[in-house]
């Protein structure tokens, strides 16, 4: 499976709304490399079509996604600015999705650009301002069932991102330590803190510029970064009401 031909039938699952088996099936020696050259030739068609990439997202940053995905590692994919939603317009979105799943995120956008390695510090000085997020995934793969370089090709099985206010921490060190509850339909199902996150959310600042520095890439000043997911995802269920707490940074309610 080459890369082109890999593209190419992800693009065709995701425009029909249906699933495949994870290409590793077919070929175990496929690794990390091949699913971020398949992820270029995506995001390059994407930007063909007008799509403007207006930052990146981390994935598989918290021990519990690791262990339901089955994946050891946190991968890195990009963001445009279709798959920016607004709370009042998710509900029709959800339809265009095979098989959404809804997961609590913290947000950061940059106030530089990030191109080579950062130290945590340096992470903290890059930061413009942080905000409570919501992505939605919605895997190319049947029942979420892959290896790590299935989900890189996927671009991470971004499909879409809501955000909140974007607040200003004067001490990003406490991010380790904020509370995130995500509620369903009024019931809380899962809980965390930012640890969850690589034991701090600005090491997933810190991974993604040792990925761009890797790859001679650069992201722009006022780009955003999802840090990747606090908790385990749950499905995006038509008529549900999703909502998401975190100490010192907000609340983020959708319905779907």
């Amino acid at each position: 499976m080459t890369p082109a031909d890999a593209e190419a039938a992800l693009r065709a699952a995701r425009g029909a709304r249906r699933t495949l088996a994870p290409f590793t099936d077919a070929d175990p020696t496929l690794d990390e490399q091949w699913g971020y050259d398949v992820q270029s030739l995506d995001r390059a068609r994407r930007l063909g079509s007008g799509e403007t990439v207006i930052g990146a997202k981390l994935g598989l940053t918290s021990a519990a996604k690791q262990q339901r995905m089955n994946v050891d590692q946190p991968i890195v994919g990009f963001l445009t600015d279709v798959m920016r939603v607004e709370a009042g317009s998710l509900a029709r979105t959800v339809p265009g999705w095979a098989q959404p799943r809804i997961e609590p995120e913290i947000a950061f956008v940059t106030a530089q650009a990030l191109s080579a390695p950062l130290t945590l510090d340096e992470a903290a000085r890059a930061v413009d301002g942080v905000c409570v997020a919501a992505e939605v995934i919605d895997s190319r793969y049947d029942g979420y069932r892959f290896r790590l370089p299935d989900v890189v090709a996927d671009n991470t099985s971004a499909a879409g991102f809501l955000v909140g206010p974007l607040a200003r921490p004067t001490d990003l060190d406490e991010l380790a330590r904020v509370r995130c509850e995500l509620e369903v339909d009024g019931h809380v199902v899962h809980e965390a803190t930012g640890a969850a996150i690589l034991g701090h959310p600005l090491r997933a600042l810190v991974h993604l510029s040792e990925h761009l520095a890797r790859r001679g890439q650069t992201l722009p000043a006022g780009s955003l970064v999802l840090a990747g997911a606090l908790t385990d995802a749950v499905p995006l269920l038509g008529g549900s009401r999703y909502t998401i707490r975190m100490t010192g940074l907000g609340t983020l309610s959708v319905g779907a």
